[in-house]
C-alpha cells in the first residue's frame, strides 16, 4: 500500500512539472493602473450608461483635488448630464439632468460611481472586501454579487450593476 502510495505520488510529480507553462501577461492586481488614471492630470473618458432601451453617452471628466475626485458627465451634444464629487466616504451628484434627478437614480449612479473611483483604496470599505479575479488579460473584481467591475487589455472598463441592471462602459481618451 505505501508503494502504491508513493508511485501514484512520484507520478503526479512528474505529470504536473513536465507539463509546459503558459504565461499569459498579467494586468495589474489595482483596478486603476497608472496609465488608465492619472492622480494629478485631467482624465477624459467615452462614457456610456445602459439600461433596457435607456441609454445615455457623452464623456466623463475626473480629476483629483484635495481627497477627492470630482467629476462631470456631459453628453455628445455638450450638454451637462450631471457633476460629482467622491471620497471615500461619500459621492454626491450634482447639477443634475431632469431625466434622472429622482433620489433613487442618484442614489444608483452616486454609489457606482464610489464604487468604480474607490476599487482600490483600502480606507474604502468595499474596496476590502471586493473579490479580484485574474483571468487571462482580464481584472474582474466583484463585490456582493450586486456589482462587477471588468477591466479588459483594450484599455475599455465595464460596470455592471446587477441589482439594479445597469450597464457603464467606459474608454480612456489619449489627450
Amino acid at each position: 500500500m505505501m508503494r502504491f502510495l508513493l508511485s501514484v505520488s512520484l507520478i503526479l510529480f512528474l505529470f504536473t512539472t513536465c507539463l509546459p507553462i503558459v504565461a499569459y501577461p498579467q494586468p495589474d492586481t489595482y483596478f486603476w493602473s497608472p496609465h488608465l488614471r492619472d492622480s494629478v492630470q485631467r482624465n477624459s473618458y467615452r462614457i456610456s450608461i445602459n439600461r433596457d432601451n435607456t441609454n445615455i453617452s457623452g464623456i466623463l471628466i475626473v480629476k483629483y483635488i484635495d481627497n477627492s475626485w470630482l467629476g462631470t458627465v456631459v453628453n455628445e451634444f455638450g450638454l451637462k448630464v450631471f457633476d460629482f464629487s467622491c471620497t471615500a466616504r461619500k459621492c454626491e451628484l450634482k447639477n443634475v439632468v431632469s431625466m434622472i434627478d429622482k433620489w433613487y437614480i442618484k442614489q444608483t449612479i452616486s454609489n457606482d460611481i464610489k464604487f468604480l473611483l474607490e476599487v482600490d483604496n483600502p480606507a474604502y470599505k468595499t474596496g476590502r472586501t471586493a473579490s479580484k479575479i485574474i483571468d487571462k488579460d482580464t481584472l474582474t473584481v466583484s463585490y456582493k454579487k450586486t456589482k462587477m467591475l471588468q477591466r479588459f487589455a483594450t484599455g475599455e472598463m465595464v460596470l455592471h450593476n446587477k441589482k439594479r441592471k445597469l450597464m457603464y462602459s467606459f474608454k480612456k481618451i489619449d489627450e
